[in-house]
């Protein structure tokens, strides 16, 4: 029971907060953006985020009645978490994206930037933004003539030499680390090496303050 409760509570702090954080600002008077408003990937998922809410609010409720029952309160939540959890943790990261408290005329390409389990992280609303990502690709190594899962670090949009930057760390291998100009969205960029000095240590420098 004690777990029950536990992770019942642990879900209700993170996507209910996430929720509120997130649609409130987007609704309110607060969130001056409107092009930003229709760009939020989170908003296509405010239905789901509302039924997860409610069935997280239901559970608690059926686990905190002095006549309880030996059944399992999180099975609802977990199974719908697991179906659509994407979706929620995306909720989750517009929620924390600097995006979302802006009231500067955004100059990067914001939204359009950001893939699935990403979301602004730093942004100084001119020069550079970046982006925190969870999210792995894989690249073929030559020396070891196979695919290499890397997970992304981060990306940089660069005002000052017109280009997006990706940081790339091996998953099993925390040394190798990459950086490459990206040419265009993730699924079907281009990945070139950086081969001006100057450039490649100011996009290193931004890398290591984020």
């Amino acid at each position: 029971m004690g777990n029950e409760k536990e992770y019942l509570s642990k879900m209700s702090d993170t996507y209910v907060k996430a929720h509120g954080d997130l649609f409130l600002k987007i609704y309110s008077n607060e969130f001056r953006d409107d092009t930003l408003k229709n760009k939020v990937k989170a908003l296509k998922f405010e239905k789901i985020s509302l039924e997860f809410i409610d069935i997280i609010d239901k559970s608690i409720k059926a686990s905190n009645k002095l006549m309880h029952f030996a059944v399992d309160d999180t099975k609802e939540v977990s199974q719908y978490y697991n179906k659509y959890r994407g979706q929620l943790d995306q909720v989750q990261n517009c929620s924390k994206c600097e995006c979302i408290d802006c009231a500067y005329e955004c100059n990067f390409s914001s939204c359009g930037n950001c893939l699935s389990g990403c979301r602004v992280k730093n942004c100084d609303k001119k020069e550079n933004c970046i982006i925190e990502s969870t999210k792995t690709l894989e690249l073929y190594d030559e020396n070891k003539e196979r695919n290499v899962e890397f997970e992304i670090l981060a990306i940089v949009e660069s005002k000052s030499y017109d280009k997006k930057y990706i940081l790339l760390q091996e998953k099993e291998n925390e040394d190798n680390k990459q950086m490459y100009i990206m040419t265009d969205g993730l699924s079907d960029t281009e990945y070139i090496n950086i081969e001006n000095e100057e450039e490649l240590e100011n996009i290193a420098g931004l890398f290591m303050e984020s």
